[in-house]
């Protein structure tokens, strides 16, 4: 079982890399749609993380396959037990514990961005771990009036205390990153304006 006070220290780390990282790297030109912006994450997230994976016995792992409900998360951290390898003939049966879901979403229209959301309501009404998911969304097609796709009334009824929105979007003419958590941990919502360098 994954410690409360670890998941707050993830939970904390994904909304920073979010708002610091991914918003420079999306400023500088590095991501280009949905594999890229996936590629960054892990990469910064693994560089952050570290030492708290080490002593935790918790991987990241891309394309996390969820044989039950059929789906691939886009990015999940899991709790191992690599002793059981010897075992098993599959690394997926060492998984004890999960601590975060995260699905990503960049740009196409906001019928394509929304196609996530009912996939994560499903993990968290189906999976039974108590982890934290997460909902990160870049859309470049559209001046946007809010950035989140969701509010406090919709998540209420399915996602209370576990769910959280890292968004990216133009707001009268400028590219912000933000956060808009639901899940009671660390900064609640927090936006920064991303400048580009190309």
């Amino acid at each position: 079982m994954i410690k409360k006070s670890v998941k707050k220290k993830i939970d904390k780390a994904i909304k920073d890399v979010w708002l610091t990282e991914i918003c420079k790297e999306y400023g500088a030109g590095f991501l280009l749609l949905e594999a890229s912006l996936q590629c960054s994450l892990y990469h910064h997230l693994r560089n952050a993380l570290q030492p708290l994976l080490e002593e935790n016995n918790l991987y990241i792992y891309p394309e996390f396959y969820f044989q039950q409900l059929g789906f691939h998360a886009d990015l999940a951290i899991c709790e191992m037990e690599m002793g059981m390898a010897l075992e098993t003939y599959y690394l997926h049966d060492c998984l004890t514990d999960i601590a975060a879901i995260i699905e990503l979403k960049y740009g196409g229209s906001s019928d394509y961005i929304k196609t996530d959301i009912p996939k994560l309501k499903t993990y968290i009404q189906s999976l039974g771990y108590d982890c934290q998911y997460y909902f990160g969304a870049i859309d470049e097609k559209a001046e946007r009036k809010r950035l989140p796709w969701l509010d406090r009334r919709s998540t209420n009824n399915w996602a209370s205390g576990c769910f959280t929105e890292l968004n990216a979007g133009y707001l009268e003419g400028s590219m912000y990153f933000e956060v808009n958590s639901y899940n009671n941990l660390n900064v609640q919502q927090k936006r920064v304006s991303c400048d580009f360098s190309w």
